[in-house]
């Protein structure tokens, strides 16, 4: 029995420390799990974050997101971390991928039942689609997208889901459907005040009406639309809104006929494009810029803008824009007398037109393949093509469009007159409620000053408690009277102690310039060694984050511009630290080569600011221009970090190109050094040393850049004036130019005249 109760007591030991095992196991499986979501939440937060800055680091981020939700079979992450990878490929471009992922999203959101991911992967896959061309498709995906919107009641989706549709119908040819879609789009995104789909509504508008060769209203609306994107780029570092303004504003242009402020525009998007690698939008751009050169009858460069165009969009499989491109080039060797390849190219163009249902392209399909056969004198084909052509854009008017414009803004105006007459009948009614009250409170008053007369004659004991009563009240009311007067003096006092902080803050910062100044050459020092030059230097806030420095050594004179990391006194610690380290570098370590002054500054910066390739720290540093002077042999030697050097001689522009690389860290590791350019100097050259805050503030009519070329005609014009007459001229520029928008950074401009 002993033996048997000894067993059982074993058995049950082992189970107790076995159960235990197994509860200490499952609590670190989730303590394990939960460090396993933190980290995909980052890992999405991280793609999203560099989605417009670097396609290929948010592929990356996305797709370690999935590995880790395929360790811990967690759905809802799955479908997250799916279409954040198929938007990291519809960014870049790589539409069969994000198609890919935006499909698998779909599933997993469907699985799990989460109906906004659905319609939010469905809404995706048609933009995509739109994009490759294959409009009917999207149009599915758009409708399928809205109903479930509708169930949501999600007004901002439903409103993107319109704007969507509506850029369908447009390119359908359907005018009036598209207007009525964008209208409602516009209404749902001012009600609920979302800034970016009012942008994107109205400039699809101005597409519409620029379609229409309405072109002030086209005008209107991109102008509006262009407002509010410089907003969002200046607040989120997004450019994506501003650049399909300027591509809409270059299209108005090219319609209405100013060929010159077209070409501007479009090689403005066409430069941006491709420096963001946007091989689409580049592509589009090239076919803009050959319909230019075509309609200024220079058809050669039309050609060969329109063939790398074509030659872009098929090795990305993209359809638009193809039965446009094709059919100008069939009309280029339609101009040349090359009949058989123009009759196939315009062929080719009228049955993509077709296939994607594209009205406006088919009816200049028409008119195009018109020409072609009153060319080759077959009358009857060039009568036959000519009636579809007619027919088809008689179909196309515009009339409805401007009728819903003016009826939507009708609309508009009674709904705020309704709300103010609203607002005005409350007014009314709280008036004639106050009065009821003031009646009704004097009313009372007067009964009971009736019952207290009535008291004070029939009782006088009651008078005296009514005498003592009023005198503790009257006590009580001295006595908030007296904390009222105290928390006065208190608000009072902290308003001074705020007024004197900012004061000595404002003091700090004045002294700090002061600092600032003393640090920079001064005036008698710059004019025993350059003699004739000028400093156009103005620092956004106080202090500035821009700095020159000037030194000389062995006969030559040593010139730096810099523009450091921010502006303020950030900007102003960097300046300092810049000119510390180019004083020990130059004048105590005896380095006098452009390239090698840049190098040694680099590696001090990186050093003393602890930075580190590939870690979330510090990525300050500064853009610089380096020039040596040889006063004897009159050779200048450069190196830049992305500023430039010019140099202008008789009216001729001459340009000393940097290297596109920081002082400091960079985002990708850079192993080379900085490169030494050199330029024989004569009597009579100015120099021109500057940062970018000049080029970069907004301004003018449209609100725009300044921009490199009109700072260089600029220059150009002031370049045979005395050197205090260019600075007064440049700060005179500027000032017009600016108008009363806010500055945007530091701007620092130096010339020296040899």
């Amino acid at each position: 029995m002993k033996k048997l109760f000894l067993f059982s007591l074993f058995i049950f030991l082992n189970l107790c420390v076995a159960l235990a095992i197994d509860q200490q196991d499952s609590l670190k499986t989730s303590e394990s799990e939960i460090g396993i979501k933190e980290k995909i939440n980052e890992f999405l937060e991280f793609s999203e974050k560099s989605r417009n800055r670097n396609n290929e680091q948010a592929v990356e981020y996305a797709q370690k997101a999935i590995v880790l939700c395929q360790q811990i079979q967690n759905e809802e992450l799955s479908y997250q971390a799916e279409f954040a990878l198929g938007y990291a490929y519809y960014s870049q471009n790589d539409y069969e991928k994000a198609i890919l992922h935006f499909t698998n999203s779909l599933k997993l959101s469907q699985k799990i039942t989460n109906r906004s991911g659905e319609a939010a992967s469905l809404n995706r896959i048609g933009n995509t689609l739109q994009l490759m061309g294959k409009y009917q498709d999207a149009l599915t995906y758009y409708e399928l997208a809205q109903s479930i919107n509708k169930e949501l009641d999600n007004t901002i989706e439903i409103a993107r889901t319109l704007t969507n549709l509506g850029s369908i119908f447009r390119l359908y040819g359907n005018y009036e459907k598209a207007i009525n879609l964008h209208l409602e789009a516009l209404e749902l995104y001012e009600g609920v005040q979302n800034n970016e789909g009012i942008a994107w509504s109205a400039l699809n508008i101005a597409r519409l009406f620029r379609m229409m060769k309405n072109y002030p209203k086209a005008f209107d609306y991109v102008n509006q639309s262009l407002e509010i994107y410089q907003k969002i780029a200046f607040e989120y570092e997004n450019n994506t809104g501003v650049t399909l303004c300027l591509k809409e504003i270059g299209d108005i242009y090219y319609e209405k006929g100013d060929l010159d402020k077209a070409i501007e525009y479009s090689e403005q998007v066409l430069q941006i494009n491709k420096q963001s690698k946007n091989w689409q939008g580049y592509s589009n751009s090239l076919s803009s810029i050959g319909k230019i050169y075509f309609q200024s009858s220079n058809f050669q460069k039309s050609k060969e803008y329109f063939s790398e165009a074509l030659q872009i969009k098929d090795s990305l499989n993209d359809d638009t824009e193809k039965a446009s491109i094709l059919r100008h080039l069939g009309l280029i060797d339609l101009r040349k007398g090359n009949l058989s390849k123009a009759e196939i190219s315009l062929k080719n163009s009228l049955d993509f037109a077709k296939k994607q249902n594209l009205k406006e392209d088919v009816k200049e399909s028409y008119f195009s393949l018109s020409e072609f056969y009153e060319k080759r004198k077959n009358i009857s084909g060039a009568l036959s093509y000519y009636k579809l052509y007619i027919n088809l854009k008689d179909s196309l008017n515009n009339q409805k469009i401007n009728e819903l414009e003016l009826q939507y803004n009708f609309d508009k105006e009674q709904r705020i007159k309704e709300f103010d007459q609203r607002q005005k009948d409350l007014e009314q009614k709280a008036r004639l409620q106050r009065q009821k009250i003031l009646t009704w409170v004097f009313i009372t008053g007067f009964i009971f000053m009736g019952l207290l007369v009535y008291i004070i004659f029939n009782n006088l004991q009651r008078k005296k408690k009514t005498n003592i009563l009023l005198t503790k009240q009257k006590q009580e009311i001295e006595n908030q009277r007296d904390e009222i007067e105290a928390q006065r003096d208190f608000v009072t006092k902290q308003r001074d102690q705020i007024a004197q902080q900012n004061t000595i803050i404002t003091d700090s910062i004045e002294y700090a310039k002061r600092i600032q100044t003393a640090l920079l050459p001064q005036d008698k020092f710059m004019k025993r060694i350059l003699s004739d030059y000028f400093v156009f230097m103005k620092p956004k806030n106080i202090v500035s984050g821009d700095f020159y420095w000037v030194s000389e050594k062995n006969n030559k004179i040593i010139v730096a511009v810099s523009d450091c990391t921010g502006h303020g006194v950030p900007g102003a610690f960097m300046s300092m630290l810049g000119v510390a380290f180019l004083n020990e570098i130059v004048n105590k370590n005896d380095i006098n080569e452009p390239n090698q002054i840049l190098n040694q500054l680099r590696a001090s910066i990186i050093e003393s600011l602890h930075q580190e390739y590939g870690i979330m720290g510090s990525k300050d540093g500064m853009d610089l221009a380096l020039c040596i002077i040889d006063k004897q042999t009159m050779k200048l030697q450069f190196a830049g970090a992305y500023n430039p050097c010019i140099i202008i001689r008789n009216k001729e522009i001459f340009e000393l190109l940097p290297d596109k690389m920081p002082i400091g860290i960079h985002a990708v590791k850079v192993d080379r050094d900085f490169t030494n350019k050199e330029f024989d100097l004569q009597k009579e050259d100015v120099i021109y040393l500057f940062t970018d805050g000049y080029i970069d503030q907004f301004g003018g009519e449209d609100g725009l850049k300044l921009r490199q070329k009109p700072f260089r005609e600029l220059l150009l014009k002031i370049s045979d004036k005395e050197m205090s007459k260019q600075r007064d001229m440049l700060e005179k520029n500027m000032s017009k130019w600016q108008g009363n928008r806010s500055q945007l950074d530091d701007m620092m401009i130096m010339g020296i005249k040899i």
